[in-house]
């Protein structure tokens, strides 16, 4: 199961940097930039929330205390680039 989810998430990473370079171009600007920040934090919690839930279908206790360490700073981060982004928009 582990190395699935090591295959998973490296394919997602790779996924995700052609959508970064896709998405934000040559000479992205401040407001394009936490956007697609925000998108990708935004992400990042569903995909933990969904890891959770599994960990815990399992009873694997250390799996699922990592990822509920995982999904709370990932939590974090979201609530950090909703701050910039109000930050961003009142100047």
């Amino acid at each position: 199961m582990k190395i699935i989810i090591k295959n998973t998430a490296t394919e997602t990473e790779q996924k995700a940097t052609k959508m970064m370079q896709t998405y934000l171009g040559n000479n992205p600007d401040l407001t394009e930039t936490l956007e697609f920040l925000s998108i990708a934090e935004g992400g990042e919690v569903v995909h933990y929330e969904g890891l959770d839930s599994l960990a815990k279908e399992f009873k694997d206790k250390d799996l699922a205390k990592k990822t509920k360490s995982i999904l709370t700073e990932e939590k974090n981060h979201l609530y950090k680039c909703i701050q910039l982004v109000k930050q961003n928009v009142s100047g």
